[in-house]
């Protein structure tokens, strides 16, 4: 993927998030490895249903802003440990500081 598309993918995945980020939400990544095939990585720190819906919505929403079709991956993380050794691959779109 080009790197104007892999922004277009962060711009829309920025958009997907507007009032969706809650206090629970750690971190988000973005992985986009070849052309059309995203993957999009949450970090929880704990499990809540409340906060899945919510990532739910925000995918809905992301796959809603694509012009073409993609394949996409997502992946919810429950972990309250540093961020830095669950080690997630891709291009950081949010990080919760603290």
């Amino acid at each position: 993927m080009t790197l104007i598309e892999e922004n277009t993918q962060v711009l829309n995945l920025v958009q997907a998030m507007i009032g969706a980020v809650s206090p629970n939400l750690r971190w988000v990544t973005l992985d986009a490895p070849k052309p059309g095939k995203v993957h999009l990585r949450f970090v929880i720190e704990r499990d809540s249903s409340d906060d899945r819906e919510e990532i739910e919505d925000i995918t809905f929403e992301f796959e809603a802003l694509q012009v073409q079709g993609i394949d996409l991956d997502v992946d919810v993380i429950v972990d309250d440990g540093p961020i830095a050794e669950i080690g997630l691959p891709g291009r950081v779109v949010f990080g919760r500081k603290g």
